[in-house]
């Protein structure tokens, strides 16, 4: 939620180059810089919530949680402004405490938001691919991700969502099927959907080779 709103707006080439920069720093652990990318930013962009979103997930992976909470209160204020749904802004909030590895904080936003769009398929989905990717309740979040391909079977993201969890339940040749179609179905490049496929063609070459 959001990205599609900044991809309409000016300027977003440089936010999306410093998200990106910023999240490159992050998976490094070079905090500081990352600290200092976005306050430099915060001169340019300041009324960017994906910008304060980073900044929140940057304190609560540093542990500095009373500062996470004023970047989350200042995000749901932006959003609010926007007259974006109750969902969208729980849907958020779930996404910044996932990327900063609170596993139980993000599923209960993504549980929440499920809870305010029960038939939205992307509510499903998003929660599908938690419970699968972590590892949560990998059974539940296939049930979901069927639910969600009921309303939109060729949905790539869906597929690849399914065939994800089929390889997490060590059913290599189902998850191959169902990711190779994700691939075929994809409108661009997506690195994600690339890497969840090979890694069920080296499981699935793994288990043939077996004796």
């Amino acid at each position: 939620d959001g990205i599609r709103d900044l991809v309409r707006s000016r300027g977003l080439g440089d936010v999306y180059k410093r998200q990106n920069l910023g999240f490159a720093y992050h998976e490094t652990g070079q905090y500081k810089k990352e600290k200092k990318l976005y306050r430099e930013a915060e001169k340019h962009f300041p009324n960017e919530h994906i910008l304060v979103a980073r900044q929140a997930i940057l304190a609560l992976s540093t542990g500095k949680t009373a500062h996470a909470d004023y970047y989350i209160n200042q995000l749901v204020s932006m959003l609010e402004e926007r007259s974006y749904p109750e969902a969208a802004i729980y849907s958020n909030i779930g996404n910044i405490y996932w990327d900063a590895g609170i596993l139980d904080k993000a599923e209960e936003y993504h549980r929440r938001t499920l809870s305010l769009e029960p038939e939205k398929s992307i509510r499903q989905n998003n929660l599908a691919f938690l419970l699968i990717d972590e590892e949560l309740n990998v059974e539940e979040g296939l049930e979901l991700v069927e639910k969600a391909l009921d309303s939109e079977p060729d949905h790539y993201t869906y597929l690849d969502t399914r065939g994800w969890g089929l390889y997490k339940k060590g059913r290599y040749e189902e998850a191959v099927e169902v990711l190779e179609k994700a691939w075929e179905l994809k409108p661009m490049y997506d690195h994600q959907v690339y890497l969840h496929l090979e890694e069920a063609r080296k499981a699935l070459a793994g288990q043939r080779g077996s004796p």
